[in-house]
């Protein structure tokens, strides 16, 4: 079933300004700049608007990540908030987002160059961080 999503909506209630594909190539990206429209209204149509904010304010609300709208991220990230037990986790993802740098998930990834899309690669290092800092939270409350 496809959702109705406004694309243009979302990405302004979570900060984020939609810019064409075609102006990047003269200068470097900016925080909470996106060029992947296409990108953020699949996932819209997809999951609906409510999960494509979810997406996009963990990525731009969180330490250090507003930069990151990339493509390949942006996917990685929905498919980890499509997980209904990730998505349940409510304001601790985003304290875990807060610990995770998704530049160097993106660079991991690349290095990696496993002959995946990257944004299947990053979904499983972000999967494995992300249950890295379950186990590190647990430790934590026990100490």
């Amino acid at each position: 079933m496809k959702h109705r999503c406004d694309v243009w909506r979302v990405a302004e209630q979570c900060g984020v300004r939609l810019v064409d594909p075609d102006a990047h190539a003269w200068r470097q990206r900016r925080p909470r700049e996106c060029f992947a429209k296409k990108t953020l209204k699949k996932i819209g149509q997809r999951h609906g608007e409510a999960h494509l904010a979810l997406t996009l304010r963990l990525i731009v609300e969180t330490c250090g990540n507003a930069a990151e709208l990339y493509s390949e991220t942006i996917q990685a990230v929905s498919t980890l908030v499509a997980n209904p037990s990730i998505e349940a986790r409510g304001g601790a993802l985003f304290e875990q987002f807060d610990r995770i740098s998704l530049a160097e998930i993106r660079h991991q990834a690349k290095v990696l160059d496993v002959g995946l899309p990257l944004a299947h690669v990053m979904r499983v290092l972000l999967a494995v961080r992300l249950a890295d800092g379950i186990v590190d939270d647990g430790r934590r409350a026990a100490a």
